[in-house]
């Protein structure tokens, strides 16, 4: 497993999300970090993430993007 900074984490999510801010908080088991995104195409207002695995952000994040405004998946072209 390789380890990266929280600075290249940070650098990372947010060149792959441009639409949400990125920050890490310290929590009670180490740290957190956390999405934020005020307005989108999915849905309008406040959505956010917090999570202390990198992957689990992605996933949520492209699960997230992936909903009309109305919560539900939107269907993705096969291919």
């Amino acid at each position: 497993m390789t380890m990266i900074s929280e600075a290249a984490m940070l650098s990372e999510l947010a060149a792959e999300f441009p639409g949400y801010e990125f920050s890490t908080q310290r929590t009670w088991d180490g740290v957190s970090l956390i999405a934020v995104r005020q307005k989108g195409p999915a849905r309008s207002g406040l959505y956010v993430v917090i999570t202390p695995d990198l992957d689990e952000m992605r996933r949520t994040l492209l699960e997230d993007a992936g909903a009309d405004d109305t919560g539900r998946e939107t269907e993705r072209p096969a291919g």
